[in-house]
């Protein structure tokens, strides 16, 4: 049995041209997540690892990107976030119109295709 292959995304496509090009990989933080835009659950995705104190890269078709970087959090703020997280899965509704939620202090800078700054 064949199936029709998915064409890659591209977040899937960041990820695979940064095992080749080390200066592709220095644009970004350790542990970033790596989400398509397209993807319907992408909110989520990105609210869960924003949440968890991990960056996230949401890639779009054309080559632009937004990379969101959460303050790591330590004591009784860490666990305000974690108590935020779980609200956030209580709320967790099938829908791809959800915004994205952000922990405080979070800074989101949109790139281009090219991985420059639009606007931080």
């Amino acid at each position: 049995m064949s199936t029709t292959p998915q064409p890659i995304g591209p977040a899937t496509q960041k990820v695979l041209a940064m095992i080749d090009d080390s200066e592709l990989e220095a644009r970004y933080p350790n542990r970033t997540h790596f989400v398509d835009a397209r993807n319907p659950h992408q909110a989520l995705l990105t609210s869960r690892a924003l949440f968890h104190g991990d960056p996230v890269v949401v890639a779009y078709p054309d080559g632009r990107e937004v990379l969101f970087t959460p303050k790591r959090a330590d004591g009784l703020v860490a666990v305000v976030l974690l108590l935020a997280l779980f609200w956030i899965k209580l709320r967790e509704r099938p829908s791809s119109h959800e915004p994205i939620q952000l922990p405080p202090r979070t800074q989101v800078e949109v790139r281009d295709a090219s991985g420059l700054p639009l606007a931080a």
